[in-house]
């Protein structure tokens, strides 16, 4: 399973994570995954009566193409580390409100990169030639309630697909941990981060 705890030192900011994770609504998955590597579309609107779609991946870190499978930042449990600004997990297209945003673990490690980003008129229009144009693709299709929320709808679907298709090694390092699981669970917020 997926572990990625966060710290925000505003609590509007964690109230805005948890949200985004809660409304985000993943319409399609990928039909054939292909291992350490993650594609998906993930669309939301703006405040001015548009439409954000980027398409990108997630693609699990390695070393010399060799995964890495378990990258904390900290024991589990710990919070009063440094972490890593949200800007260096995801490369490009930060929004504003998340900026600050610190990673104080993260299991398995797999930045997230934007490859295409465009701009559509209108809400629900677009929604529906979005799902069109993507039903036959091998891609994930994931709705963000903001289309600045588009990294915590893109982490929520990870999550779901590590559960569907757990990693055997990954499994057996979390099983070896002690209280790991319990922990970090993306399902379960405690005040101030999202675990």
């Amino acid at each position: 399973m997926p572990k990625i705890k966060v710290r925000t030192s505003d609590q509007k900011v964690y109230e805005k994570l948890v949200e985004a994770y809660e409304k985000t609504v993943i319409i399609q998955k990928q039909k054939q995954l292909t291992y350490g590597h993650w594609d998906f579309i993930v669309f939301g609107q703006t405040d001015k009566n548009e439409t954000i779609l980027r398409e990108g991946y997630a693609e699990q870190a390695s070393i010399k193409r060799v995964p890495i499978y378990i990258a904390p930042l900290a024991q589990p449990g710990l919070t009063n580390v440094n972490g890593i600004p949200i800007e260096e997990f995801i490369e490009e297209d930060v929004p504003e409100k998340y900026k600050g945003l610190e990673i104080i673990h993260v299991d398995p490690l797999r930045p997230l990169t934007i490859k295409k980003r465009d701009t559509f008129p209108g809400i629900s229009r677009a929604s529906d030639q979005i799902c069109r144009d993507y039903e036959d693709k091998n891609i994930a299709v994931i709705h963000s309630p903001h289309e600045s929320d588009w990294m915590i709808a893109v982490m929520k679907y990870l999550s779901e697909c590590d559960r569907a298709f757990p990693d055997p090694v990954q499994e057996a390092f979390s099983r070896n941990s002690l209280h790991h699981s319990e922990v970090l669970s993306l399902e379960t917020p405690s005040p101030g981060q999202l675990n």
